[in-house]
């Protein structure tokens, strides 16, 4: 059966960068050919030039700027990440199932893609490694149950506390890693890093077996990246090695790599 195929347009797409306006050209695809080859080449013309733009625009303001879009799906947020974080497409980034966070392997391809950006004092990228303070104790007390219900809520607390362009992860076990990226100063950093230590110790209230309320704290290490022949590993390391400082100095605390 013949199919015709609509025409798609594509104009005016702006976006303020530094204060300038920067303009893609307009895009127009007349797709009314009935050629299911001929269509399949416009769809990769269209795809193309939709990255392109990506490239061009600042891809920051625009992570930012798109959940604000009334318009917006979880779909074109898919494509979005797609096309940022140069993943291939059809490739499906691994979630973990307690707490919805990036699982190590997912986590670590796109902090690959993030450390490709040159280094600017301005434009900072800092990984956070956070290990929760005494949460063995938990489940020898409480049980396996109440320690995922711990994990679980700990791993919502981490997703509000970052912003949208961040990454996160549950690094394994008790222990989670984040990205944070395009920050403007070291002193950001550490307001977010401490942000993020605060909302972890909140009291936990929990229900899975009968109502309980817990407190926990936290170890977090920071480094920020200063060596563009720092691999990705090499970061988290540094972070590590700042949150066993933490450990050391007291726990529930934050400490910066030197």
């Amino acid at each position: 059966m013949e199919r015709s195929y609509k025409k798609v347009v594509v104009e005016n797409a702006a976006i303020k960068e530094a204060g300038s306006n920067h303009n893609t050209s307009n895009v127009s695809i007349d797709s009314t050919a009935v050629d299911p080859i001929h269509a399949a080449e416009e769809f990769s013309s269209l795809v193309s030039k939709l990255q392109q733009f990506v490239r061009t625009v600042n891809q920051n303001d625009l992570l930012k700027s798109f959940p604000q879009g009334s318009n917006s799906t979880a779909f074109q947020r898919r494509v979005l990440d797609l096309m940022i974080y140069g993943e291939e497409l059809g490739m499906e980034n691994r979630y973990d199932h307690l707490t919805g966070l990036l699982e190590r392997a997912s986590f670590l391809e796109k902090l690959k893609y993030i450390l490709t950006k040159p280094l600017k004092e301005d434009n900072l990228t800092a990984i956070i490694f956070v290990d929760l303070d005494d949460f063995k104790a938990i489940n020898d007390r409480y049980g396996h149950s109440a320690g995922d219900e711990v994990i679980s809520i700990i791993g919502r607390r981490i997703s509000a506390s970052i912003r949208v362009q961040d990454l996160a992860c549950r690094w394994g076990g008790d222990e989670f890693v984040l990205a944070l990226h395009a920050i403007s100063s070291k002193d950001l950093i550490s307001q977010l890093a401490n942000r993020l230590l605060t909302a972890i110790s909140e009291p936990l209230q929990l229900g899975s077996q009968e109502p309980l309320q817990l407190m926990l704290g936290a170890s977090v290490g920071v480094a920020i990246m200063d060596d563009l022949n720092l691999s990705s590993m090499d970061l988290v390391e540094k972070a590590d090695k700042a949150m066993y400082l933490a450990k050391k100095a007291g726990k529930n605390r934050v400490e910066f790599y030197s």
